[in-house]
């Protein structure tokens, strides 16, 4: 195991992560939901071909993600 976790980082799906984080930062719910449906359809092609070995760690943030879109208030 890596040092976080990772046995080698997919930089596919580490593009659209760094993308939602910066979505929710910007209180961009819209966006940070279409990167999310992305990355839901991207990590399941990437485990159906076998390129993904362990998709543990990205499913994990993948829920997480959900469920902060699902609590989203915007501060203004």
């Amino acid at each position: 195991m890596g040092l976080f976790g990772f046995n080698k980082k997919d930089k596919d799906l580490e593009g659209i992560i760094n993308q939602i984080r910066v979505d929710l930062s910007n209180n961009y719910k819209d966006n940070a939901v279409d990167n999310i449906k992305k990355l839901e359809v991207m990590l399941e092609e990437k485990k159906a071909s076998g390129k993904l070995k362990d998709a543990t760690v990205y499913e994990t943030l993948l829920e997480d993600f959900k469920t902060d879109v699902k609590n989203f208030k915007r501060t203004y």
